[in-house]
């Protein structure tokens, strides 16, 4: 199956949603060698090579305790990142990959391979899941997000339109909903109006379809 049925790349949702899907019924390593060819227009071989050590270093980690495949999620929001942000560095490849490692309990595993400004934004970003759905809480946590910067905000929303395509009823609800309307679309409509517009709609598409 090529690349391009397995990424994420502004098609309608109902095709993104399939390719979430898709993305989900091959491994993570065969994932990651799609996700390679892409990178090959983005960085040099030396920088590649670092990437795909950092890739296996979090291979030997049991994400797949999680959900099965799990790591598909984070290697789907690194290309979701290196399509938009056409700066996009080697490091913050990796901090893509790694995002969630905080709260999957792997940091000392992996702290070593990421540089000191990755492991503060993914900091910041990881949740206190006790607390997820009060809204002083979420107020703090999103500001603190946008306030450390525009592009860390915009990363977050790509990871939250990646979990959004998964298609599942249960995500949809009244609280997701209006978390992904007042807590991201109504920041990020600063930053990314293409970004704002695709998760604003896709938000109205799922609950149309599901309520």
């Amino acid at each position: 199956m090529p690349q391009k049925d397995f990424f994420f790349n502004w098609e309608k949702i109902q095709k993104e949603e399939l390719k979430k899907k898709q993305s989900l019924l091959i491994s993570p390593k065969e994932l990651f060698k799609n996700f390679s060819t892409f990178l090959l227009k983005k960085f040099d071989k030396n920088e590649i090579k670092g990437i795909e050590d950092f890739f296996s270093n979090l291979s030997n980690l049991d994400f797949d305790k999680i959900y099965k495949n799990y790591m598909s999620h984070p290697i789907r929001v690194a290309h979701m990142w290196a399509l938009i942000n056409h700066s996009v560095s080697a490091s913050e490849i990796k901090f893509a990959l790694a995002h969630n490692i905080i709260e999957n309990g792997f940091l000392n595993e992996i702290k070593n391979c990421l540089e000191k400004k990755e492991i503060e934004k993914i900091k910041i970003l990881t949740i206190d899941r006790n607390k997820e759905k009060n809204l002083n809480y979420l107020n703090i946590y999103y500001s603190n997000i946008e306030n450390h910067s525009k592009n860390l905000f915009i990363f977050k929303s790509l990871d939250k339109l990646d979990n959004l395509l998964i298609g599942e009823k249960y995500l949809f609800d009244d609280y997701a909903l209006n978390l992904l309307r007042k807590q991201i679309c109504s920041r990020l409509k600063k930053h990314n109006m293409r970004l704002h517009d695709y998760i604003y709609d896709a938000a109205n598409f799922y609950e149309q379809k599901y309520y």
